[in-house]
């Protein structure tokens, strides 16, 4: 009634940033405990963050932690794991842990009158986990089964031969969840000694928030976690890998009609001087759905349904990868298409139409990344975890805003050198061995 339909609504006002107040205590054992109490909704989200990833394993038992994490519900001297089970039935809350290079992290998401009883189970499965034989048995052939399935999945295959050939023996270039030839080799006692070096207070960080209260929050924390003990350090970034020059590398699979692509070089760690606009540059170039990269192959070409570029900002120096999946017939021109796009980036300026597109999309968002409580503490595990600054949400609108369409083109003149790109495809190569030698000597893997 009385609205014109045929005039788009001008954008409202942008919501303000509201950042949450983290109040935070350190327990006699060195436990760190943050919270920050949001009473509106009856829920809670707590995240336990320990020094104990992938890079705390011996380079021979890759998976090593993140077996373990998925053993922690699995049974402990008088619990078995179908009784650790029907207690998380009874809590009816969420628990999940997951290892990744530098931590591991157990998080749980529940109404918050069973808090209590909530941090009692998960300091149970962080204090008092026993790995029965016949457990790590189980998970151990589940997990070498996941890894079978996975070499039959073209995206998994390509993923990870990208990062093999980026980092080689380097801790990157080996899989978090482990490989066919390491996750057999590990036993009970690997579990156990790595359980015992790592899963330690000292250095660890628990962070809560919710509907909640400081003073019932820390007493039952210390009830429950106060006598856990042990020390140990913290995990340290690999050292940077060289920067070898790029190669094309095909993975045959027979008859396949598409192909799984990816375009990768190292990049950067977490806190370089041009982060942001490393952030900015990215949106531009393949991390938005307007990104020059899919809205080439998608919606000019037509050739997929999505084609996305990603920085893996780590404590050291992540990958960077563009991915997409196209028919096998136009995977040499695929290629071509997103080498002249990063080119382009390296040469010549942006639009300021794509830099305040961009600029908007990652700032504009921001507030709706702070609304949920599992949401806040994902946030605050990213600051501690990766030592962002304590200002760093507070300042980053206007970090991204001061980007300069010249900052964006020496960020990828810097970072992006045509003769350090790993081209890979996955896919039939007789069908594709040709075309893809146009653009340099392949190399089949």
């Amino acid at each position: 009634m009385g609205v014109d339909r045929t005039r788009r609504p001008p954008p409202s006002t942008p919501r303000r940033l509201r950042l949450p107040e983290i109040e935070g205590v350190t327990l006699s054992n060195n436990l760190r405990v943050e919270f920050v109490p949001r009473r509106e909704v009856p829920e809670v989200s707590l995240r336990l963050i320990l020094e104990s990833g992938a890079a705390a394993e011996p380079p021979d038992q890759a998976g090593l932690s993140e077996l373990t994490t998925r053993l922690l519900t699995e049974g402990t001297a008088d619990r078995d794991a179908l009784h650790m089970a029907r207690w998380l039935d009874r809590l009816g809350a969420s628990y999940s842990a997951s290892s990744g290079y530098s931590v591991t992290t157990i998080s749980m998401h529940l109404f918050s009158d069973v808090l209590v009883d909530a941090i009692k189970f998960l300091a149970t499965t962080v204090t008092q986990a026993e790995f029965p034989e016949n457990e790590v048995k189980r998970v151990r052939s589940e997990r070498a089964d996941e890894i079978d399935r996975e070499r039959d999945e073209p995206s998994m295959v390509a993923g990870q031969a990208l990062i093999s050939e980026l980092y080689e023996d380097g801790l990157y270039g080996r899989p978090v969840g482990g490989t066919a030839e390491s996750i057999p080799l590990i036993e009970r006692r690997d579990v156990c000694d790595f359980y015992g070096n790592w899963y330690v207070p000292d250095g660890a960080l628990l962070i809560a928030c919710g509907d909640i209260e400081r003073g019932p929050l820390i007493e039952a924390v210390e009830a429950h976690l106060c006598k856990w003990q042990g020390v140990s350090q913290r995990v340290q970034a690999p050292p940077d890998p060289p920067r070898k020059p790029g190669r094309i590398l095909l993975a045959d699979r027979p008859g396949s009609p598409q192909a799984e692509i990816r375009v990768g070089t190292i990049g950067v760690p977490y806190g370089t001087p041009n982060h942001h606009a490393i952030i900015v540059a990215n949106a531009i170039l393949g991390g938005l759905f307007n990104s020059r990269i899919n809205m080439n192959l998608r919606e000019e070409k037509g050739w997929t349904y999505g084609a996305r570029s990603s920085f893996g900002f780590r404590r050291g120096a992540g990958p960077f990868v563009v991915h997409t999946a196209v028919e096998s017939g136009v995977t040499a021109q695929a290629f071509q298409e997103i080498l002249g796009e990063i080119k382009t980036m390296r040469k010549e300026l942006v639009t300021e139409d794509e830099l305040d597109l961009a600029k908007h999309a990652l700032t504009l968002s921001l507030p709706l990344q702070f609304e949920s409580a599992r949401q806040i503490t994902s946030k605050i595990a990213q600051q501690r975890i990766y030592d962002l600054s304590e200002e760093y949400w507070e300042v980053y609108r206007n970090r991204i805003e001061e980007v300069t369409a010249e900052q964006v083109r020496e960020v990828c003149e810097t970072y992006l050198a045509r003769d350090r790109m790993t081209l890979l495809a996955v896919t039939d190569a007789e069908s594709v061995l040709e075309p893809l030698s146009e653009l340099g000597t392949v190399d089949l893997v």
